[in-house]
Parts: structure tokens; sequence; C-alpha cells
């Protein structure tokens, strides 16, 4: 039987207490509200959350002028580079001391089973763990690295200066789809279809010699909306999201969603798990897609939003421990 997982900011949140809800990413950006040339106090309330203030800057309206557009583009800079710092301080909080057994116990059955895992989270938490030394010495693998779970290249920063932090290993591991981009990514700051995507590992980040290598670099993240501009129009995340749906999400017969509020304004996240189900419901069968979340309104969202296509299932809804019953039933099922 073939699994696919999708992952939200409350997954991160299970793997530590530490890690941002959106609630909070969004109460961090408030240190930009009320300083020179930062976010007017009316936008930041009239946005009330993180992903959709930085909609807001990323997604120039046909209203606005070229000066407005331009402020919006730097307004976008800041927050993109304000959202990497608030997440930073909290995964290296989270992996000092110690991220949810639970949550290492189903990274490593991902790593076995060679999972195809979809992400809407900008953080890096996955990535660091299955990077760290611990990890592959309980799975008894050589050194992982970021490159090993994307699907697509990403060109780590030293590669500027033929340095590389790490080189591509024959370990096979599962596949991680960033769907929504991440806060090592960097690209230019000039958009572009096709510029490449640079990788800046978050244990490097704070080196002053490799943020220089960044320092004319935008980070890569990508706001949950239908119209992502260049950004989803990017060559790789293109294939980023083409991979999830012919590689991971029609192929599964099961897929796993945790933490993850299915926002209505992402229509883009909508049409990939319409079109990841297609043609299973048309044949008369549903996939099954069990919902992992401690929020019991998300039940009903869920079966509003995708019961036509999915058989939704709900027996991990609700709960305070929701995650780690969900990881017991799974590890053993």
């Amino acid at each position: 039987m073939a699994d696919a997982f999708l992952l939200g900011a409350g997954f991160s949140k299970a793997m530590h207490d530490c890690m941002p809800t959106m609630t909070e990413l969004y109460r961090s950006l408030q240190r930009l509200v009320g300083v020179a040339d930062g976010i007017p106090e009316e936008i930041y309330a009239y946005a009330s959350d993180a992903e959709a203030l930085l909609t807001y800057y990323a997604i120039p309206g046909p209203q606005d002028n070229v000066p407005e557009i331009y402020l919006k583009k730097r307004m976008t800079a800041l927050i993109e580079q304000e959202i990497g710092t608030a997440i930073a301080e909290r995964e290296s909080q989270a992996l000092s001391s110690g991220t949810n057994l639970n949550g290492n116990a189903l990274v490593s059955k991902w790593h076995w089973d060679g999972s195809q895992i979809l992400t809407t989270n900008y953080d890096t938490l996955v990535e660091e763990l299955v990077a760290s030394k611990e990890f592959c010495e309980q799975n008894s693998v050589r050194a992982l690295s970021y490159v090993d779970l994307y699907p697509v290249p990403i060109i780590p920063v030293n590669a500027m200066k033929g340095i590389g932090f790490f080189g591509e290993t024959d370990e096979q591991t599962f596949a991680l789809y960033k769907l929504h981009g991440s806060t090592s990514w960097y690209t230019h700051s000039m958009e572009s279809n096709i510029a490449p995507i640079y990788g800046l590992p978050a244990q490097y980040s704070d080196r002053p010699k490799n943020q220089t290598l960044v320092a004319d670099k935008r980070r890569f993240i990508v706001p949950p909306v239908y119209d992502k501009s260049t950004l989803l129009s990017h060559e790789s995340v293109r294939s980023i999201w083409r991979q999830a749906k012919e590689n991971a999400l029609q192929p599964a017969d099961r897929l796993f969603v945790i933490g993850y509020s299915l926002p209505r304004t992402d229509i883009a996240m909508h049409s990939l798990l319409w079109e990841g189900s297609r043609f299973r419901s048309e044949g008369g069968s549903k996939k099954l897609l069990y919902v992992v979340d401690i929020d019991r309104s998300v039940e009903k969202h869920y079966r509003d939003a995708l019961g036509r296509y999915y058989d939704v299932r709900t027996e991990f809804v609700g709960a305070h421990d929701a995650f780690s019953a969900f990881v017991d039933w799974y590890a053993n099922e």
C-alpha cells in the first residue's frame, strides 16, 4: 500500500512545542510594525495572519502604482527575512533540547520506506534532523544531506566559490517536496523563472562569511494563494509541484495530513489535492485521507473541501495527543 504525507505547521509544533504556529509567526512580525519604513499598523491588523500579510505585499494589486509596487517588493523582502530569523531561532532551540521521539521515529520510518512527503512548512526541522549524526547512526546510514531529500537541484551557496557544504550520496531515503519554498533557499533578487535556487543549511547560516554569499539574494518563500507570481512559475518549483502530483499523490493509496489547515485562499493546493485523487475517485473508489490534528474544526473543513474525492478519516482529530497516537498506530499497524 503506497502512502503519501502532507505536513503543515502543526507537524513542526508536534515535533517540538517551541516551533511557531502561524499565529505565533504573525506575532513575531510585529517587530516590523511602527518602525521607520516598516509595516503600517492598519495593514498589520487587516492581514490578521503571517501568510496573509506576506501575500498582501508579495502580490501587487492592479490598483498599485509603480512606487507602491516597489515599496511592496521591499516590504516582502523584509518579511521574508523576519520569517527566516524567527523560524531559525525556534529551530535552534528545538534541535538543542531534543525533538519529539515519536516524530523522530516517524521520520526514520519515512527513510526506510522511501516515503513521499509533501510539506507547506518553511522551516528545515526535518532536514536538520535527517542530516544529524544521531539520525544517521540510529538508521545505520552514511551522512545524509538536504540534496538527498529534494526532488529538484538545490545548489549549496558555497558552490559559488567552488566549495560545497555537502555532496550527494548513494543512500536511498524519502523525498521531501517543499511546496512553499524554504527559509534555507535563496534566489536572485530580480524575478526570474529560471534563476538557480541556492541552499544555505541552518547550521551554517549564522556565519558572517556565509551570509555574504546570500547578501544579494532573496529568500525563496511562496505565499499560499492561487497567484504565486514568479515564484510559482519558477521552473524548479513547477517541477516540485508536478512531481508531488505524479510521483506522490497519484500513486498513493493513502494520504496522511498532519497539522495542515488547508487555507481556503490556497487554491493551488486545493487543485493539487483534487488532481492527485481525481482519477481514483472517478473510477468509483476513493483514496483514504487521514487527518491528524488537535483542532476538531478541521474535520468538517476537510470533509467539505475534499470529501467528494477522498474518504476522509478523522480518528486522529481533536485530542491533545493526536500526533503521538497516530505515530503509535502507523508504526505498528
